[in-house]
């Protein structure tokens, strides 16, 4: 019997007020029909959002979830301009944070695997962002790299 891997990933913007931002980053992640967003948080108080993906992984290398994300990335980067955000969230970017999470007995090498890979994806390519990146994962025994 073939197991099912199956992996969430959240994803936090700082930006809840642009409605068409927003829907310019919900319309990144649908180009990817086999990740669905199944929650969205808006805090206007913070003026942040949090977006919660879930998809299968694949240890092929190809991975929807890790695409949707990054398009959703990518995208924040092209729309939002923290020089005109104001929200009492402590923020330490557009998008100041990522978190994927295994579900059922996906394993958790390979949802920290997934995160590596988005990580090197999005700081090799939005460079011109000059993002931030830290990295942790409970399989890092605490290692932030």
């Amino acid at each position: 019997m073939l197991k099912l891997m199956l992996a969430c990933c959240k994803v936090y913007i700082s930006e809840s007020r642009n409605k068409a931002a927003l829907k310019s980053i919900e319309k990144a992640a649908k180009l990817f029909p086999d990740v669905p967003i199944v929650n969205k948080f808006e805090d206007d108080i913070y003026n942040r959002v949090g977006y919660t993906l879930v998809s299968t992984l694949s240890s092929s290398g190809f991975c929807s979830l890790k695409n949707a994300s990054f398009a959703m990335v990518k995208v924040a980067f092209e729309t939002i301009d923290l020089q005109e955000h104001c929200g009492t969230h402590p923020r330490l970017g557009v998008v100041d944070h990522i978190c994927f999470h295994p579900l059922g007995t996906t394993s958790l090498n390979l949802v920290a695997d997934t995160a590596k890979s988005l990580a090197f994806e999005v700081g090799s390519n939005l460079q011109d962002c000059s993002p931030d990146l830290s990295i942790w994962s409970s399989t890092s025994r605490g290692k932030v790299a």
